[in-house]
């Protein structure tokens, strides 16, 4: 028991342990699941469209145009394709380099504003983060904003400390590429953060070449503009109206997509989007004082609070929003007492999680024997789904957490890494995998079967997206109501809506998985064109 405690005491404070970290966190399993829906389908349909197309200056999705994001993520995620091949793998690579790029830089401006111990437990709260991880290996374009995000803000306070103009510069030029990736939040954040700390520091006078610098917006122009230009060749002002109003404006004042919340729906989503630091919140309220009271701590509260109380305020909400106001927790977190010993309280949400995913299958079968609708139509999948693979990997994760919080002569803050990166390591594989089997085995059951029995028919999609269906079959579904002798893929609580709107034609159920179905429209007519349907 001495022996592995000294190990594991010596491999955490060795140049070892964050690329170790960063593989099991980020880089383990990363193309051993299908891509999951919504987000990860929508981001690789529209490289797919791209690349398709040949138009790289702006997205379309299933043959519409798609106004969510701007440009450079698709360019990164094209490019992993062009040289990766078309799988999940590659679909995926781009995000996690950007994340490892993005651990990066919070490990240089750890050690050089709070030194290589203090660096060092930060960085790995920040890989051993479940959310950060979550973000890091999914085909979306978040953790490449965090990335710009952070280095701008570092880059900022790089520029109060040493008054250098490299460093305002680089914090424009960041800002640009932030912009390119998800819009106005890459500029807002670096600009709001520092102006709250100026005010608060009466340094006006001092710092104003920050907001008026005109290499720094020359930099940020000239970086952006270009793709400005060229998206408006190829959409007009379309993208623009979209993106600006109804993606950026109208996602802050309405409820987008069901994704409403509260005034304080971020208070308690925190504690488990910091999963498993949870417990040093306390900590580090406790110190709030003493943090207020140095400039960088100061700075990096600022960072936090404009981050998370903007969101707050915003009608839609969901939580890797606010993922970026975690940066400074975890270098705030570095510094609060609590990380040696005592406080075993600090453990209690990551074993009630544990204890929860153990409990899941239970809790599953529970929940689907009582649901009727769509939800309980694919919940109803459970015995399927879990199995004793899933259950051993669950007892495993309890005697591993177990084991590292009762070990003796380990830190707090070794403690928590090492339950993070456990907990990583089986959400990731085990509990992702009844995840996808939940969400995307029926869809691709469907496509199976479609593959088999209709392979050139066309198929829409009526009342549903799930745009990972256009990816692996390589091509567009249209959004729409189906027409005489066509398929149609919807989900079962949109029947009665799909009759009433096809005014009487008959329709015939193909095939079923889950809550997600296939059906044929007047199917005597599609007979009459040479297709056979099978009767269910």
């Amino acid at each position: 028991m001495a022996l592995i405690n000294y190990y594991l005491r010596r491999l955490l404070w060795s140049p070892w342990a964050i690329p170790l970290c960063i593989f099991f966190s980020f880089f383990w399993a990363l193309g051993a699941l299908p891509l999951f829906d919504l987000d990860e389908g929508a981001f690789t349909e529209a490289t797919r469209e791209m690349l398709a197309s040949g138009v790289y200056s702006a997205t379309y999705l299933d043959g519409e145009p798609r106004y969510d994001k701007p440009i450079l993520f698709y360019w990164l995620q094209a490019a992993s394709i062009k040289l990766l091949g078309f799988n999940e793998w590659a679909f995926r690579l781009p995000s996690v380099i950007m994340a490892s790029f993005w651990v990066w830089a919070l490990f240089a401006f750890a050690r050089e504003f709070l030194g290589a111990r203090r660096g060092q437990i930060a960085v790995l709260f920040m890989v051993n983060s479940v959310w950060v991880a979550l973000i890091a290996r999914s085909a979306i374009a978040d953790a490449t904003l965090n990335l710009f995000l952070s280095l701008a803000m570092f880059d900022m306070w790089r520029y109060f400390s040493y008054r250098k103009s490299k460093h305002l510069w680089r914090v424009y030029f960041w800002m640009a590429l932030g912009t390119l990736t998800k819009g106005p939040i890459a500029v807002f954040v670096p600009l709001a953060t520092s102006l709250s700390y100026i005010l608060l520091n009466r340094q006006v006078a001092q710092y104003y070449k920050v907001y008026f610098n005109p290499v720094g917006w020359l930099i940020y122009l000239a970086t952006v503009a270009p793709w400005l230009f060229a998206v408006y060749l190829q959409q007009g002002s379309g993208f623009f109206e979209g993106f600006i109003v109804e993606h950026n404006l109208k996602r802050f004042s309405d409820t987008r997509e069901n994704h409403g919340g509260s005034l304080f729906y971020y208070v308690a989503a925190l504690p488990f989007i910091l999963l498993p630091l949870s417990g040093l919140i306390f900590c580090a309220l406790r110190r709030l004082k003493t943090f207020w009271q140095t400039p960088l701590c100061r700075f990096l509260l600022l960072w936090f609070s404009v981050i998370f109380v903007v969101f707050s305020f915003s009608k839609t909400q969901l939580p890797h929003y606010i993922l970026n106001a975690c940066v400074p927790l975890f270098l705030l977190f570095a510094l609060s007492r609590g990380l040696t010993r005592g406080r075993a309280w600090l453990f209690a949400l990551p074993v009630a999680i544990t204890a929860l995913l153990f409990l899941l299958p239970s809790i599953i079968a529970s929940i689907a024997g009582g649901a009727d609708n769509f939800d309980g139509a694919m919940l109803s999948r459970h015995a399927e789904v879990f199995n004793h693979q899933y259950s051993g990997a669950a007892i495993l994760l309890i005697a591993v957490i177990g084991s590292i919080i009762l070990l003796p002569g380990l830190q707090n803050w070794q403690r928590l890494s090492l339950i993070g990166l456990s907990l990583n390591i089986f959400i990731f594989t085990a509990f992702a995998s009844v995840a996808s089997g939940f969400q995307q085995q029926p869809l691709h059951q469907i496509m199976a079967y479609l593959e088999e029995k209709a392979p050139n028919q066309q198929v829409v999609a009526y009342r549903m997206h799930m745009p990972s269906f256009s990816v692996y079959r390589e091509q567009i579904t249209p959004l729409r109501a189906p027409q005489s002798g066509e398929l149609a893929i919807t989900r079962v609580d949109r029947l009665k809506q799909l009759h009433a709107e096809l005014s009487g034609k008959p329709t015939k159920i193909l095939f079923q998985s889950g809550g997600l179905l296939v059906l044929e429209v007047d199917p005597e007519d599609a007979r009459a064109q040479g297709y056979e349907g099978e009767e269910y």
